[in-house]
């Protein structure tokens, strides 16, 4: 179901599916810029709030996993078996994360809404307001 590709009910005079590829493709700063730069079109912002969530969720993951590996290279006989293991969910996760973000930026150019998996669920979860 696309939505309308246009600039007139927007904000920003950008068309919408761009403003939210922008979104998509720039995680968290793109969202954070044109969630307070658009107000009228609900699209552009739906995306600007998936956009914020996603990206603060992988750099969560990102700083988690980092900080685990760190901490499993200190010790004494483990080390072996963890930093491998955790470098290796590590990768994996990002290149889910990686599939995730083409497929919103593909889905954006074409004018549709689409969530992440989990991530937007939550974000209906904890923000109901905050999601258009």
């Amino acid at each position: 179901m696309a939505e309308p590709i246009s600039s007139s009910g927007n904000t920003t005079g950008i068309p919408a599916n761009l403003a939210a590829a922008l979104c998509a493709i720039f995680v968290l700063l793109g969202g954070i810029v044109f969630y307070f730069l658009e107000k009228k079109d609900a699209f552009v912002r739906y995306w600007a709030v998936q956009s914020i969530f996603f990206g603060g969720t992988w750099i969560a993951f990102h700083f988690v996993m980092s900080t685990l590996t760190y901490i499993a290279l200190i010790l004494p006989v483990l080390h072996f078996v963890l930093v491998p293991l955790l470098v290796f969910v590590h990768g994996v996760v990002h290149l889910v994360f990686c599939v995730f973000w083409f497929i919103a930026i593909i889905k954006t150019l074409q004018g549709e809404r689409w969530e992440y998996p989990f991530i937007s669920a939550q974000c209906r979860r904890l923000f109901p307001n905050l999601v258009p």
